[in-house]
């Protein structure tokens, strides 16, 4: 189990966290879902270790062994398809490349640059790089935008299959309804509906 206790957490004179207590499953995947800006990517900042809170613990997981998933797809330029994901392999797993493009529905695509990849493909490889360098739980923010319906059913699937417990953020109804738990949030300051 993931325990929030009590976080409080601003940008500047904006609360976004207020004393806010959650438990969240260990397994799985686990939904955030609520409005634009009403903390849900905070949350997942804080459970990364990426925000600091002014107050409060985060207990159950270890920020150091954590794959944060960006809204944006960060992805750099002048390295191929091929290369974002075997940059983050060790050098025992850089076999798996051919892997985690199957992974994303990237075969045939390990030569490309980012910029010649649709919008769906780039999130599909960022994607891909945050699962293969896995760790005990996968923080994603907007996993699927772009991406359309059936190919994130089959990811969802894909990510299940690798038993590392899931929580991410998404808007779309399609992968809420295929996520295991799903938590309704409203803010800020967040709160759970």
């Amino acid at each position: 189990m993931i325990q929030v206790r009590n976080l409080t957490l601003r940008y500047g004179d904006k609360t976004v966290l207020d004393r806010f207590s959650i438990d969240l499953p260990d397994r799985g995947i686990t939904a955030l879902a609520g409005p634009s800006g009403c903390g849900k990517t905070t949350l997942l900042r804080a459970l990364a270790g990426l925000a600091a809170p002014e107050s409060g613990t985060v207990s159950g997981i270890d920020p150091k062994r954590t794959a944060f998933l960006f809204q944006e797809d960060r992805l750099l330029p002048w390295r191929t398809v091929g290369q974002h994901i075997a940059d983050v392999l060790p050098k025992g797993r850089r076999g798996e490349v051919s892997r985690w493009l199957a992974f994303a529905e990237l075969e045939g695509e390990e030569g490309a640059y980012p910029a010649a990849l649709s919008g769906g493909m780039a999130r599909r490889l960022a994607l891909a790089r945050c699962a293969a360098l896995g760790g005990d739980l996968l923080l994603l923010d907007e996993p699927f935008a772009g991406v359309d319906e059936e190919r994130a059913g089959r990811m969802l699937e894909r990510l299940r299959a690798l038993d590392t417990p899931v929580v991410l953020a998404s808007h779309q109804g399609a992968v809420l309804e295929r996520c295991d738990a799903v938590l309704w949030l409203d803010g800020p300051p967040l709160r759970v509906l």
